[in-house]
């Protein structure tokens, strides 16, 4: 398939590089430039892109992997601008000065093109959206609208997101994709933790991250435009959950295969509800892990009153059990999430507040799912 993916934040950008290795694949952005750009998000199997000022490189073996192109590289897309460029691959080290090495999967090439080059290029058939529908201006509406892709996507899971599209956009079939992987753009020069190839040198540019020398072998790295994108997918896992209606879900399951799983739409609404109460307790707690875990009670009552009004009974949500299950996430996801998840749902507080208010306005008792939206709104004011 041919597939755009609208919007050069994180989620396009990861989610691009996971398509390229059997589907022609551009990123599209406003602010890609009149000759586009390229970027080379990293696959890891491990990463925390914060910066302690205790950064090194020792203790882990490295490697050049060899990449694999094909295509062309013309016009908005090409399967070179996928294709493996290279990465290291090491294994994690850490010692009681609070450095470690992060092991780095894959680096891919992905272009991003602007919408004039996109619709220039050829029909698309499926176009991701990385933007609530609501959320699109008049001028990238028209732009897709005038491609006139088969298929939208959209990575939305705001209550009626869905429905919103496919009002958008009548001339496509609509469906819902929840992303299977995580990831995140820092800004340019933001801390990075990426492992440095073997044999380069402190204050060299290695793999886009900037390294500076430092006492006693301590380095620190820095995100290089246009490798500011890092992400983590399970291994052999689809990359995101499909639901909508049948017919439009069988012909993209049919030509993406094993990139994508089919599920009920309850599938891709229900988990929400459950876990974005504990986004939004992270959110006000400044993200901090540490006090997120010592305030469960109340996202705990807010995931019970929000999994009511999908399910239509009450099911209760312990914070004990959340609990359990924060410190399990800590212990078998591989990136550390007690800094990621913070950074990552703070950039999303808005998204996080309509989908709490969503549920709070159909519910027949939200005392906490509003006093929730109310904490998130004196974060703001």
């Amino acid at each position: 398939m041919r597939v755009l993916f609208q919007g050069a934040g994180a989620i396009g950008i990861a989610g691009a590089a996971l398509f390229t290795d059997a589907h022609e694949v551009a990123v599209v952005s406003r602010t890609a430039g009149p000759n586009g750009r390229t970027a080379f998000p990293r696959r890891v199997s491990t990463f925390d892109p914060t910066y302690s000022g205790q950064v090194g490189v020792g203790h882990g073996s490295c490697r050049e992997r060899s990449g694999r192109a094909g295509g062309n590289n013309r016009g908005a897309t090409g399967r070179e601008n996928g294709g493996e460029t290279g990465g290291a691959e090491g294994s994690q080290a850490s010692t009681g000065s609070g450095w470690s090495v992060t092991r780095v999967a894959a680096t891919r090439r992905v272009t991003i093109t602007d919408w004039d080059h996109a619709a220039a290029d050829g029909r698309w058939d499926l176009i991701v959206l990385t933007t609530r529908p609501d959320d699109l201006d008049a001028e990238v509406v028209s732009a897709i609208r005038d491609i006139l892709p088969a298929f939208i996507a959209t990575t939305s899971q705001v209550e009626g997101d869905l429905d919103r599209a496919q009002a958008v956009f009548p001339g496509a079939q609509a469906v819902i994709f929840g992303p299977a992987f995580l990831s995140e753009r820092l800004d340019p020069g933001a801390p990075a933790e990426v492992v440095r190839a073997e044999g380069s040198r402190a204050g060299e540019a290695d793999g886009g991250v900037l390294t500076t020398g430092g006492l006693d072998g301590v380095v620190g790295r820095k995100a290089e435009p246009g490798h500011e994108v890092t992400f983590w997918a399970p291994a052999g896992a689809p990359r995101f959950f499909v639901a909508g209606p049948s017919t439009a879900v069988r012909a993209l399951v049919s030509r993406l295969g094993r990139l994508v799983l089919p599920v009920p739409m309850k599938a891709v609404l229900l988990p929400p509800t459950v876990f974005i109460p504990f986004v939004a307790e992270l959110s006000v707690r400044n993200g901090s892990w540490v006090a997120l875990k010592s305030h469960l009670d109340r996202p705990a009552k807010a995931a019970s009153e929000a999994v009511r009004t999908r399910l239509g009974v009450p099911v209760p949500v312990f914070g004990s059990a959340a609990h359990v299950v924060l410190e399990a996430v800590e212990r078998i996801v591989p990136i550390d999430v007690t800094n990621y998840a913070g950074r990552h749902f703070a950039r999303h507080m808005g998204q996080t507040r309509n989908m709490l208010a969503g549920w709070a306005e159909s519910a027949d008792s939200a005392h906490a799912l509003r006093e929730l939206v109310a904490a998130l709104d004196a974060l703001v004011d």
